[in-house]
């Protein structure tokens, strides 16, 4: 068996248990079996398939056919260029929330910039901005012992020294004040989190993903308490969902805030608002 023989035979049992994009998942699973990256499989693609490896293979194709999440099967995802550890103790990054560090990177900051990120999860955010932007100090704070556990350990991955972490709900065990604040929080409303996708749905913590009733329990609750933690002019940064384009900014009051502006991610959907401290 060749590598090209590996990815057709993985492709063929994804697609017959319903899967989309077979063949691209099957370049992934191959290559994770190999320990070699995907755009290494062509020029692998007449080498042999060692049979250990296909017995690897095979696991983790069950893995998936099982309804496991493509990215806890391999345990890695990759956000804004880099290669970051995943699995259930976080929301498995998702690419729309990369306009948050885009956004973050081409807005002129302080020189060294202090950053908060609340509910980091796995810490791709602050992370990225750590690294991004080197000069910084991020602290990022999560609720969930378990996924500040994650994001530590994804800071001694990616080397991010400049990157901290805080167990506390929000912002409430966090000191001073800083010069930007991110946060990308649960917004999906409760009731409507029984009718997402098995695989967000049974295996993203719930943790993760409940917003409240209207999905901006804890946006509007952040919004609410933190002024005191933002300098003057600075700047916070938010994820949101698709319909909160009006519900987010009508609750930035003119007394504290100015120059809230709603932003679309690429499929032209609401993805993210932002505001700055009077």
């Amino acid at each position: 068996m060749t590598f090209a023989d590996a990815v057709r035979k993985t492709s063929r049992i994804l697609e017959a248990s319903g899967l989309s994009d077979s063949t691209g998942q099957a370049k992934i699973l191959v290559a994770h079996a190999a320990s070699i990256k995907v755009n290494q499989l062509y020029i692998r693609s007449d080498n042999p398939f060692d049979t250990e490896l296909y017995k690897d293979l095979l696991e983790l194709t069950a893995r998936r056919v099982s309804g496991v999440p493509l990215q806890h099967v391999i345990g890695e995802w990759d956000f804004f260029g880099r290669t970051f550890k995943v699995d259930e103790r976080a929301l498995i990054p998702r690419p729309e929330t990369e306009l948050l560090v885009e956004f973050i990177v081409s807005t002129k900051l302080a020189p060294s910039p202090s950053i908060l990120e609340v509910g980091t999860g796995s810490g791709i955010i602050g992370i990225s901005l750590a690294l991004e932007l080197p000069g910084a100090t991020v602290v990022a704070t999560d609720i969930s012992a378990d996924a500040i556990a994650l994001a530590t350990e994804n800071k001694h991955l990616q080397k991010a020294n400049n990157f901290s972490t805080i167990n506390c709900n929000l912002a409430e065990g966090v000191n001073g004040c800083f010069d930007l604040i991110v946060a990308n929080l649960p917004y999906i409303p409760s009731e409507v989190i029984s009718t997402l996708d098995s695989e967000v749905r049974d295996h993203d913590p719930r943790l993760a993903l409940d917003g409240g009733t209207d999905g901006t329990f804890l946006i509007l609750e952040l919004i609410r308490s933190i002024p005191g933690k933002l300098k003057s002019g600075g700047l916070i940064v938010l994820e949101t969902g698709f319909d909160q384009r009006i519900s987010v900014p009508s609750c930035f009051s003119t007394e504290l805030w100015t120059n809230v502006r709603t932003f679309n991610d690429l499929a032209g959907n609401h993805r993210m608002v932002t505001a700055r401290r009077k």
